[in-house]
């Protein structure tokens, strides 16, 4: 695949965890969330994001310089501000700030 991507300068690759990706130059994880909270019904909005792996480190740091919260699940180096063990974790918490009847609180459970 690298070989391929290198003969594209509109290409790129991203290698994570269990994945290699190959994607449109510049595009990542942070640009999309950048973009999403521009609008409704994200503006104005406090973004959350969570991510397990290297393709979410430009996720961490958009949310972040919005002024949300970046969430690192599971081990390794990263820019997000927090860290959860595991996805149990990160489910666990967002149930607890919910109402115990709210619909989405329920689903976590």
């Amino acid at each position: 695949m690298s070989s391929v991507v290198a003969l594209d300068p509109a290409l790129e690759l991203l290698e994570g965890k269990y994945v290699v990706e190959v994607k449109p130059a510049g595009t990542n994880k942070g640009r999309a969330i950048s973009a999403l909270m521009e609008h409704p019904p994200f503006a104005g909005r406090r973004p959350l994001f969570a991510g397990d792996d290297t393709t979410d480190e430009a996720g961490f740091a958009s949310v972040q310089a919005l002024g949300g919260e970046g969430i690192k699940v599971g081990a390794g180096d990263t820019v997000a501000m927090h860290r959860c063990a595991s996805p149990d974790v990160v489910r666990s918490w967002l149930a607890a700030m919910l109402p115990a009847d709210h619909p989405a609180a329920v689903a976590l459970q």
